[in-house]
């Protein structure tokens, strides 16, 4: 057996650690890498066929960035705990394109309460009803496994009647985790009622769940004035908020804008509440980076927020889309 001479031990070398990089570049694991992401103006995306306002400023919708995590990722995260990265595990038993299609549902929900809630802050009269939400699936993870069944309708929550997808998850998640929470579901010609307990599903996790995927169930909808809203791939309900501020700001001739740059995020419920969403330090980073002068922070993440200690962008906290209103129609910002 020949001994390698310089040149080859080189190229096996480098045929080494190319397989090593290719691993640790390529090798998947159970996390996905949440970084800052996006803050996108949301003018381009909302059209409202009716008599417009001229508007200066910006209002802007946030997002994370969300992959999945190499390997490469979990080491580099692990070890060096690099600010405003991290690893969040995927979700147990949930099948990635069918979490992708609720999310996107999700989307298209909080679009419609944004466009009902603005409408109703301009004095018009729109109207959004459901007949409660579809369970489609049941996670061995949480405590409705072996109560509820894929086919359910939940009806109610703590005895309150729901009607709407991100209704039903906001009552949910508006508790203490491990709290327990009362659900009511209608199952062929008879309800039930279940007593369940809330569990973080992820690692980590500040959202308390039952662990179950809903669908809207006989949800229609009828609005005096035509609102288009096309938000791409993005998915889920943190943009509510934001949504229902830009559509307002469309209806009334008082541009409240002032020229600013404006993000946030939150839920919207019909109530015009704004809820709490994940990772809101990426959204506050990404809107800084963006040029934002104001940033809306749901009340539920006011904690997690404040902790950043940011520069040049002023977190303000609110619990209804009056009090973001009300806060830029203020003559003289405290910026």
């Amino acid at each position: 057996m020949r001994r390698l001479n310089r040149e080859d031990r080189h190229l096996l070398l480098g045929i080494i650690t190319v397989l090593i990089v290719g691993f640790l570049v390529f090798w998947p694991t159970d996390y996905y890498r949440i970084s800052p992401g996006i803050a996108k103006n949301l003018e381009p995306m909302v059209e409202v066929k009716a008599k417009s306002y001229p508007i200066k400023g910006e209002i802007m919708l946030t997002a994370v960035s969300m992959r999945e995590a190499r390997l490469f990722d979990y080491l580099y995260i692990k070890l060096f705990n690099p600010q405003l990265i991290e690893l969040r595990p995927k979700p147990e038993g949930i099948d990635m394109k069918e979490y992708a299609e609720v999310m996107l549902e999700m989307m298209k929900e909080s679009q419609l309460k944004a466009k009902a809630v603005a409408l109703k802050q301009a004095g018009y009269d729109p109207k959004i009803t459901g007949e409660g939400v579809k369970v489609v699936k049941v996670l061995e993870e949480g405590d409705a496994y072996g109560k509820l069944q894929e086919g359910d309708i939940i009806v109610a929550v703590d005895d309150k009647p729901v009607h709407l997808v991100t209704e039903t998850v906001d009552k949910i998640r508006n508790r203490e985790m491990g709290q327990g929470v009362e659900v009511t579901v209608k199952r062929g010609d008879t309800k039930k009622t279940y007593n369940l307990r809330t569990l973080p599903l992820q690692e980590e996790s500040e959202n308390p769940s039952i662990g179950v995927l809903i669908t809207p169930y006989n949800r229609e909808y009828k609005l005096p004035i035509d609102i288009e809203i096309n938000a791409g791939k993005i998915g889920g309900p943190s943009a509510g908020g934001m949504f229902t501020l830009e559509i307002y700001n469309r209806l009334v001739p008082e541009d409240i804008t002032h020229g600013l740059k404006i993000a946030g995020t939150g839920t919207i419920d019909l109530d015009g509440r704004i809820g709490k969403i994940d990772g809101i330090q990426q959204k506050i980073a990404a809107a800084k980076k963006e040029g934002a002068k104001i940033f809306f922070v749901p009340k539920g993440n006011a904690d997690k927020a404040q902790e950043m200690k940011v520069s040049g962008i002023k977190l303000v906290v609110v619990e209804n889309i009056k009090e973001i209103i009300a806060y830029l129609k203020e003559e003289h910002l405290d910026l």
